[in-house]
């Protein structure tokens, strides 16, 4: 049975707070009303014969238990007695059952422990919240100016929401974030976020937690993110007697979607650039925001290929040398060894606002760049981004221009996406539209709370410390339990191990596999031919430097040993300079990506034809 995050107490105050803002209110104006009606009709009915003033007068009295009514002996007058003495009693309870359930709540909630509190207001912060309470936890949301329709809705499903301030540790007290499962810090502001995980830990102090608490904060800049990363594993160098109470995982939703577009296409991209006669993958990108900064990070850290040349890059952007020297910026390493590797990204000038996607510019990406293998459309806006979409569908399927598939970023789900942008529809070789991103998709419990996408990551890391590689067969409950000792790996070793998971469905077309299909018979231990162990393994090398060089690591120089304080690698180095336990370790990698594939396709694998 899946885990909950609740106890007795959190659970009692999700109840109390859906049940006395449900729609039970309609049943209660019901009843009074019914009663009412029984007791005024039923009384002008029965006295109409002596007259209206005496009629109303007579069912009035029934309240105050009349000899005429107290010894009433017909049906009709005990029926309109008990009505007129009901009414008002049925009432006044019905009246203080809302407020009393409310207050039970919040009594229950001061013993509340092992729930989830959700920090923030926007719609993804409101998209988790949801999820979790589809899956009975005990969620507590705080949230300043939220709607009072949208927390009434919330409430109704059983969210506590807290208004105020979630920087503020009062607040967190309030919401017993210091006994809580995971607190998410899901604010619009990175700054606020990380005050929020502050105050957490000042709350719990030198308080023993076990397990401890996971604190998720949100970040959008990929900087920040790089940077609490890199503190988190410096935290965690420092030998400490026991476990710390809180442990912080940054996350960041535009990285989230990447990974998961990679993991989902990559099979797709790989056949596509096949079918087309492609020598490596090229993807073009209209538009460099966030989103697509972070996909941009993804292909070249993950999708390398034996059969093909490492992968390309082209970007179109209105300022694209700005857009430029801001990503080599923030990449400085991928950049500066080109004798290791260098990352094969171009910047091309086009403003779609004041131009129009037309064969000329087709051509002339197609003359500096090549033919795409898939295309990002990701310009920072929804309605920039399906505008831009469709002009683009039209262009490359004019003449079978450019048959690729368009992923459009989305931050929301739309009528257009779901209708429009949903993959491919037919058997002809043709450019589709699909959407990616959306909060809906995205801020969920699995993939935030219970970190979904890092399971793969979790056995990749278990191979290379236990050497589980070096077996022919490995266990499904081997590969589960390697989640156990995930929370114990530095955030670097985490990094390198993201980027061997997302690669494992390459590495699986490679070997010449695919996902079986619904109704298909699958194989479960999928293995690579030995005449390709090699040549994966030198390709598992190059996509791993690519990797460490785009993470921000560097080659060691002349003399120098490895230093991770420095992010210094000797192992930074081409195929050919290293050691035959080096050169197994990528060997044991590639090995991992296959158990990798095992855990997220459950149904076995066929070959592809």
């Amino acid at each position: 049975m899946a885990q909950k995050y609740a106890n007795f107490w959190s659970r009692a105050a999700a109840s109390l707070t859906a049940l006395s803002h449900t729609q039970a209110g309609v049943f209660r104006w019901g009843v009074v009303i019914l009663l009412t009606l029984v007791w005024i009709v039923g009384g002008l009915a029965l006295w109409w014969s002596e007259g209206p003033t005496e009629a109303i007068y007579r069912t009035l009295g029934a309240v105050s238990m009349w000899d005429e009514y107290f010894n009433a002996a017909e049906p009709l007058r005990e029926v309109v007695r008990f009505a007129a003495i009901a009414t008002p009693v049925v009432g006044l309870l019905f009246a203080f059952s809302g407020q009393l359930g409310r207050s039970l709540a919040r009594l229950f909630n001061l013993g509340a422990a092992r729930h989830i509190v959700v920090a923030g207001d926007s719609p993804a912060a409101l998209s988790l919240a949801q999820d979790c309470r589809r899956r009975k936890d005990s969620v507590i949301m705080i949230a300043d100016g939220l709607a009072d329709e949208t927390a009434l809705g919330l409430r109704r499903k059983g969210v506590i929401v807290l208004e105020g301030d979630a920087t503020h540790p009062e607040t967190l007290r309030t919401a017993r974030a210091h006994h809580a499962a995971h607190v998410v810090a899901f604010e619009p502001d990175d700054t606020a976020n990380l005050q929020i995980e502050a105050a957490v830990r000042r709350l719990v102090g030198d308080a023993k937690r076990k397990p401890p608490i996971g604190v998720h904060v949100a970040t959008r800049s990929p900087m920040l993110l790089k940077e609490a990363r890199e503190m988190r594993s410096a935290q965690m160098r420092k030998k400490k007697p026991a476990a710390p109470p809180i442990d912080p995982k940054p996350f960041s939703l535009e990285e989230m979607a990447a990974r998961a577009l990679i993991q989902k296409e990559s099979q797709t991209l790989l056949s596509l650039a096949q079918q087309l006669g492609q020598e490596r993958l090229h993807i073009v990108f209209f538009g460099f925001d966030a989103a697509a900064e972070a996909v941009a990070q993804r292909v070249l850290m993950s999708l390398w290929s034996a059969h093909f040349a490492p992968p390309r890059l082209t970007v179109l952007a209105p300022a694209h040398e700005a857009v430029e020297a801001g990503f080599r910026a923030r990449h400085r390493e991928a950049f500066a060894h080109p004798h290791v590797w260098s990352a094969d990204i171009a910047f091309l000038p086009f403003d779609w606002d004041a131009a129009s996607i037309g064969a000329e510019l087709l051509d002339a990406v197609e003359q500096q760049r090549g033919k795409p293998t898939a295309i990002v459309v990701s310009t920072g806006a929804d309605p920039g981004n399906i505008h831009l979409a469709i002009a683009l569908k039209r262009a490359c399927n004019h003449g079978g221009r450019w048959p690729a598939p368009i992923f459009m970023r989305e931050t929301s789900q739309s009528e257009f996406s779901q209708q429009y942008a949903r993959g491919d529809e037919t058997e002809e070789l043709d450019a589709y539209l699909q959407a990616f991103g959306a909060h809906q998709i995205n801020a969920t419990r699995a993939r935030i709370v219970d970190g979904a996408l890092d399971q793969g990551a979790a056995i990749a890391h278990e191979h290379y410390n236990k050497g589980l590689g070096q077996r022919d067969e490995v266990s499904m409950r081997e590969l589960q339990s390697a989640m156990k000792d995930w929370s114990d790996t530095l955030e670097t070793y985490r990094a390198a191990n993201r980027a061997v998971a997302d690669s494992a469905p390459v590495k699986l077309w490679d070997a010449g596999w695919r996902p079986a299909a619904k109704g298909e018979k699958g194989d479960t231990a999928p293995t690579v031919p030995a005449e390709l162990m090699e040549k994966m393994a030198r390709t598992e090398h190059d996509r791993w430097m690519a990797e460490r060089l785009m993470s921000g690591w560097r080659p060691t120089g002349q003399g120098e040993a490895r230093n991770n304080d420095l992010m210094a690698h000797d192992k930074l180095v081409g195929w050919e300079a290293l050691s035959e336990a080096d050169r197994n370790n990528d060997v044991v990698q590639v090995r991992a990506a296959l158990d990798v594939a095992r855990l997220m396709h459950k149904d076995g694998f066929v070959r592809r034809s």
